[in-house]
């Protein structure tokens, strides 16, 4: 990865005469003494363009999740429950004094 950018440079100093000759924009014009210098920068921007992309496929997770789901035509009813009638408590274990044993432990303070 470090060495990525090297690439288009080694390949441009290599294939030099090549580049200049054939692949330049502008081998027409002379004039601005370009010699593949185009080429170089094109190549140049599509490396770090790649390396861009790469970093956001790294940053994000690609996934899709496809939900089937299947809806069978019968009629919904619901019914409100009655409302329950007013009781008293008959759980003997609610009004149940302390004895025995807790009330050994649970003595005040002597002074």
């Amino acid at each position: 990865m470090v060495f990525r950018p090297v690439a288009p440079l080694l390949d441009y100093m290599v294939n030099y005469d090549y580049i200049a000759d054939e692949l330049c924009v502008n081998r027409d014009r002379p004039e601005l003494n370009c010699n593949g210098r185009c080429y170089l920068m094109n190549a140049l921007a599509e490396e770090a363009s790649k390396k861009k992309d790469a970093q956001q496929r790294e940053g994000k997770l690609n996934f899709q999740l496809s939900i089937t789901y299947f809806v069978s035509e019968t009629d919904w009813s619901f019914e409100l429950p009655q409302a329950a009638t007013k009781t008293q408590p008959t759980d003997h274990y609610l009004f149940k004094k302390i004895e025995g044993f807790t009330a050994a432990l649970l003595k005040p303070p002597i002074s």
